[in-house]
């Protein structure tokens, strides 16, 4: 699953950098939200913490 993300972020996200508009930035958002969803809990961290 890390070496896909890695993968689609290398390739920017299927986007040309040229062609990046609002909904990009709202869909790159939301999977930075979900990761770091994924991060707090993994490491106790966020609404995580002990």
């Amino acid at each position: 699953m890390l070496a896909r993300l890695q993968a689609l972020s290398d390739d920017h996200f299927n986007c040309h950098p040229d062609e990046v508009g609002w909904a990009m930035v709202g869909t790159l958002d939301h999977y930075a939200s979900l990761l770091k969803r994924i991060t707090d809990s993994a490491f106790g961290e966020g609404e995580h913490a002990e």
